[in-house]
């Protein structure tokens, strides 16, 4: 008795293996059928007859124009600047010191005279102050060197289109007592008639002060 029964079980395992088989190999492939338009060339697109779903057709984008770069700045004019290097406590001109312009890195060594040849200045102005208000000079920066003297730096340094510029750079020599060797900061300010536009630019309506400006 128990043998005929596995004998059935195995027999009707079987034909069920067969028969999902044979419905496998009769039922074409999904996957197939969706990508047959483009695997096989003579395989017509459904139409919309048919009850397809139209394509639409690739849509073509021209391509993004580049942005122009912005046009180049105007090179900076320059003028001849020259620099008279001293002692700061003697007021005696210091020969054999280095001077070097920090826009171009332009180097130059003063003379007997404490004098140094003339650098080629360009004439640059802010460009964080330039908008909003007429900038009446550029101004550039100055580092003085010379052994046994601290290092000293001159920032501001006033230079006007067309005029020759002439500054003096004061140095102080370093002496026994000194323990923290630093450099030496001068800051030029700016011109007063720029500094009477600028504080006027922003000033209100509720802080009228004493009445306009007057050089």
């Amino acid at each position: 008795m128990s043998t005929k029964i596995h004998w059935t079980l195995r027999t009707g395992l079987t034909l069920a293996s067969i028969l999902i088989t044979s419905m496998a190999l009769s039922v074409p492939s999904a996957r197939a059928d969706s990508v047959g338009w483009f695997s096989h060339p003579d395989k017509k697109s459904p139409t919309i007859a048919d009850g397809a779903i139209p394509v639409a057709a690739p849509v073509s984008i021209p391509p993004q124009e580049t942005p122009s770069a912005p046009p180049k700045e105007q090179a900076a004019k320059r003028i001849p600047l020259r620099v008279k290097v001293i002692d700061g406590r003697t007021q005696k001109p210091l020969a054999g010191a280095e001077v070097v312009l920090i826009e171009t890195g332009q180097r130059l060594t003063t003379d007997s005279q404490g004098l140094t040849g003339e650098f080629n200045a360009p004439v640059i102005r802010n460009p964080k102050y330039f908008p909003l208000v007429a900038e009446l000079h550029g101004q550039l920066g100055l580092i003085a060197y010379k052994n046994g003297y601290r290092d000293s730096v001159h920032l501001g340094v006033r230079i006007n289109d067309g005029v020759p510029a002439n500054t003096t750079i004061w140095m102080y020599k370093i002496g026994p007592l000194d323990r923290r060797i630093e450099p030496v900061l001068y800051q030029v300010p700016y011109h007063r008639l720029w500094l009477i536009e600028l504080t006027q630019r922003f000033r209100s309506k509720t802080q009228p002060g004493e009445g306009p400006q007057r050089p």
